[in-house]
């Protein structure tokens, strides 16, 4: 099934990117405006080739992330971290990230009231920025 969805996903960025989850998902708006940016096509593009360049088997432990042991113990992260989330994210709970930052000692929540899933590139920057500072 994974396989099949793979499939269409890149027939559909290959037609125009900004529909990769056409039909899929009911995204919240905002999402949908990131998709439609003309210069995240060429990202959408490479990302999702990239993903599926070696079949779904990433996707699929992505989705066994959810029902199974990590391999590793959340609490045992000792460097800094920072949970950051979009509250319209319709593809991965809330309370995913929220569990995150409860488990990870000292974690930041940072929240972004006004995103969903994908990210504001011009956001991202200051998220790295973040990270080579701690």
């Amino acid at each position: 099934e994974l396989e099949r969805e793979a499939a269409g996903i890149l027939e559909r960025i290959e037609a125009d990117a900004s529909r990769v989850l056409d039909d899929e998902w009911e995204l919240d708006d905002v999402d949908r405006s990131a998709l439609a940016r003309p210069e995240l096509a060429h990202v959408i593009r490479e990302a999702f080739t990239e993903a599926f360049r070696n079949g779904v088997w990433g996707w699929v432990d992505d989705d066994l992330a959810f029902v199974a042991p990590w391999g590793f113990d959340v609490g045992e992260i000792r460097v800094p971290a920072r949970v950051v989330f979009g509250a319209a994210d319709v593809l991965v709970p809330r309370g995913h990230g929220e569990w995150l930052a409860r488990h990870i000692p000292g974690a930041d929540l940072v929240v972004e009231d006004d995103l969903g899933h994908f990210p504001d590139p011009e956001r991202v920057v200051d998220q790295f920025r973040w990270l080579a500072q701690t």
